[in-house]
């Protein structure tokens, strides 16, 4: 120990020897470089001040690097967090409206679809009218038909029976006739007289002969 150093008297350093350790293996600064710097070791005091110098810069533009190089990674996060925000975003509206887009196309396709089934379904709706029309229609024709050819059955039954009056009562006239012709002889023997018997001619009628010769126009 030099003479100087022996006037320097540390009271302390012995109650803290674990701080002494942390603070020259973590700062560099030990007591003996403080004791050099006391007596004037030019190389302690050279030491001592090119770290007083650093302190001090580092003192003075430290809280501006601080809080620009902070302001920077928080600057950063913020951009790539935004960034993966507007991606996600992007990604989730890209997909609704690629699902929208595939929907307008389904529900397109579902409308032609619809319409090309109503367009079927009326032309098969109007088919089956036109068909109940025409059926309809040809049933009114038929029924027409046949009520016409009914009538004109019965009214060439009627037609028939009237003009056939005439023969039938001859046939009858002529029963009647050969009748009273056979009571006749009967009952007058050789003595009858058929002239006495009058007979019916329906037939033999001018007016009868006349209708016979024009009936077949009426039929």
């Amino acid at each position: 120990m030099s003479k100087k150093a022996k006037y320097i008297r540390d009271r302390v350093s012995t109650y803290a020897p674990d701080l002494s350790k942390a603070t020259r293996k973590e700062f560099g600064i030990s007591k003996a470089l403080i004791v050099k710097a006391i007596e004037g070791d030019d190389k302690a005091l050279e030491q001592i001040g090119d770290m007083g110098k650093i302190g001090d810069r580092i003192l003075t533009v430290m809280p501006k690097i601080r809080q620009d190089l902070t302001d920077y990674i928080n600057g950063i996060s913020e951009y790539n967090q935004s960034v993966a925000d507007i991606l996600k975003a992007g990604g989730k509206g890209s997909a609704a409206i690629k699902k929208a887009g595939s929907d307008l196309t389904l529900e397109n396709t579902r409308y032609n679809n619809l319409i090309g089934e109503y367009k079927e379904q009326l032309f098969a709706n109007l088919e089956t009218e036109d068909e109940k029309h025409t059926d309809a229609i040809d049933l009114i024709k038929l029924k027409a038909w046949i009520d016409s050819h009914m009538r004109d059955v019965s009214s060439n039954a009627r037609f028939e029976a009237t003009s056939n009056k005439p023969y039938v009562a001859q046939m009858q006239a002529d029963r009647d006739y050969e009748k009273e012709k056979a009571l006749h002889l009967l009952e007058n023997g050789s003595d009858s007289d058929l002239e006495l018997i009058p007979r019916k001619h329906f037939t033999t009628n001018p007016v009868v002969r006349m209708w016979n010769s024009v009936r077949d126009f009426f039929r």
